[in-house]
């Protein structure tokens, strides 16, 4: 049972309060979040449809520089670390809440 002023979150598929954008570029990085409201203990992932030919090598090179942060708050950032031309393209979070669904935004990165 809930105290009063301490609700207990409503169950649901998770939401977009703030879809994925790139929040900020410090150097080489770049820095993409998105907000998002749901059941605790969803799943984030990160995927990535490159505009590079050879997209399997610059995908293992990229997967080998980005750094993924889940804050208690909802919010979730995507660190690309020495970011370059061949990391352009579009970036998608996906959030699944195993029991009730799952939800995407996704962004487009020019690097």
């Amino acid at each position: 049972m809930a105290r009063r002023g301490h609700e207990m979150p409503t169950p649901g598929a998770p939401s977009f309060v703030q879809e994925l954008q790139i929040s900020q570029r410090q150097g080489n990085n770049v820095i993409l979040q998105a907000k998002v409201r749901g059941n605790p203990g969803s799943d984030v992932r990160f995927e990535w449809i490159g505009d590079t030919y050879n997209r399997q090598a610059a995908w293992q090179s990229l997967k080998n520089r980005m750094n993924k942060n889940v804050s208690p708050n909802g919010v979730i950032q995507l660190t690309i670390e020495n970011a370059t031309r061949n990391d352009s393209g579009t970036f998608r979070v996906v959030v699944t809440s195993n029991m009730y669904g799952t939800k995407s935004s996704e962004c487009y990165v020019a690097i």
